[in-house]
């Protein structure tokens, strides 16, 4: 990610930029970043976890799931961040109509790459925790099929566990349903 310059830009500021230019940035409390393309991997991992999961929540439709172009604000730090792939829970709440950020994710699916890998495993994950309705965050990596899977049980405590391989399944606990590791790193090289 690449921080544009020392001024503090508005809410408005913001947004009018990424409409302008067609580019999306994270904005933390006033400084923007630009975010940064992803790898064929990463791209590949996180449509094939996109399109698996929108399939197999078609049929429940309790449950939404978008992409990496959906914004998502984090009221208590007024930041505005981007995830890989996002779930909501009935219909998707927004802070401000003109931002289209949601504040009611359950799940979040991050891909990890080697510029957000620590941000994403770190203070991202933190920054996700001051949303009340975020109960799962799943981290996956480009290099392995491996998968790190944190579920919140209460309000402060977190369940971690790793799944590692192509023959595996991950189960999504916040949406009860499961996917195929294989189905995810679809024509994904190692």
């Amino acid at each position: 990610m690449t921080t544009m310059s020392a001024r503090t830009y508005s809410v408005a500021d913001y947004l009018r930029i990424e409409q302008e230019s067609g580019e999306r940035h994270a904005f933390y409390n006033g400084t923007l970043e630009k975010m940064a393309g992803g790898t064929i991997a990463h791209n590949r991992i996180s449509r094939n976890v996109l399109v698996v999961r929108t399939n197999a929540l078609h049929q429940h439709s309790a449950f939404e799931t978008f992409g990496s172009d959906q914004k998502i604000y984090l009221p208590k730090y007024n930041f505005y961040v981007y995830a890989d792939v996002v779930v909501v829970a009935g219909e998707p709440l927004q802070i401000e109509d003109q931002a289209e950020a949601i504040i009611n994710p359950i799940l979040i699916i991050e891909t990890l790459s080697a510029s957000t890998e620590r941000y994403d495993r770190g203070r991202k994950f933190i920054e996700y925790q001051s949303l009340p309705s975020f109960k799962e965050y799943v981290l996956l990596r480009q290099d392995i099929p491996e998968a790190m899977l944190f579920f919140r049980e209460e309000p402060d405590v977190w369940r971690s566990s790793e799944v590692t391989g192509l023959d595996k399944d991950i189960w999504f606990r916040s949406i009860e349903t499961g996917l195929k590791m294989a189905a995810m790193y679809d024509r994904v090289t190692f």
